[in-house]
């Protein structure tokens, strides 16, 4: 089973003579986020997050705009745990 780190190395098709030290980080900080922003850590929201991250490493606008950009998937992954709990009562 791949790792995080694995996951996110495809997602942003990291190549093999990249640095990717700072993907812990990157994934640790994705990770708070989408629980203070969902109530839980959906690996899909960890990975596209920790992918901003990582794309937006130095550009404070763009990393802002690209995480307000996320909304609709955060909304909508509350929302729909909010009908499976309400279906199953």
């Amino acid at each position: 089973m791949d790792t995080l780190i694995d996951k996110l190395k495809k997602h942003i098709h990291s190549e093999e003579d990249m640095d990717d030290s700072m993907f812990p980080f990157y994934l640790e900080q994705a990770k708070k986020y989408v629980q203070a922003a969902t109530g839980k850590q959906t690996e899909y929201l960890v990975i596209m997050v920790a992918g901003i991250y990582y794309e937006y490493r130095v550009s404070e606008k763009e990393l802002s705009e690209a995480l307000d950009a996320m909304t609709p998937f955060f909304v909508q992954e509350v929302y729909s745990d909010g009908e499976t709990a309400n279906e199953s009562t």
